[in-house]
């Protein structure tokens, strides 16, 4: 009875350590494969698996142009360029950030309204908005007589693309907001 139950316990050992160590086994050369899909892996780095360069390489938003600041309403506007280097239609569902000036104080936040749909090879222009803080542009001015303008930063950018969450502690140099004279 006691080698039945010996020879049963190694049986059941062997089955569920088996398949485990020939997972392991085939991954060898390549663990993070058991855990990051192989497309993920080429759409981060622009590439296939062997290599090739099969479509342009993933880029986060990139800022344009200057912020649109309206200074009566506080309201903010940063546009980004985005384009889809995949071949089928992507969504960024969020777009969100802390606007700081350019000694790290906080003015505020934008985040982007509703998602957007980017259709492959496609570029878009993506306007995230938000209200600034009056007590904290107003500080500023007090601060800085005769300054027309406050250069931003933003800090804790988060985008959702296509279900894949990317976050940027800081994006410095963002623009200048113009200040009323």
């Amino acid at each position: 009875m006691d080698k039945v139950k010996i020879a049963l316990t190694v049986l059941s050992i062997l089955i569920v350590i088996g398949p485990l160590v020939g997972v392991a086994y085939v991954y060898r050369n390549n663990l993070l494969g058991l855990v990051v899909p192989p497309q993920i892996k080429d759409m981060v780095s622009g590439g296939d698996s062997t290599g090739a360069q099969s479509q342009p390489e993933f880029q986060p938003p990139q800022i344009v142009g200057q912020p649109q600041y309206n200074a009566q309403t506080g309201a903010v506007t940063v546009s980004f360029n985005f384009t889809n280097p995949l071949t089928n239609q992507i969504s960024i569902d969020k777009l969100s950030a802390e606007v700081q000036s350019e000694d790290g104080v906080s003015l505020g936040n934008i985040s982007l309204n509703q998602p957007i749909q980017i259709t492959p090879g496609e570029t878009s222009i993506i306007n995230v908005s938000g209200i600034l803080n009056q007590n904290a542009i107003s500080q500023f001015e007090a601060q800085n007589p005769g300054v027309n303008g406050i250069n931003i930063s933003l800090a804790n950018l988060n985008v959702n693309v296509a279900g894949i969450n990317v976050h940027m502690d800081q994006v410095n140099n963002v623009g200048q907001l113009q200040l009323p004279e």
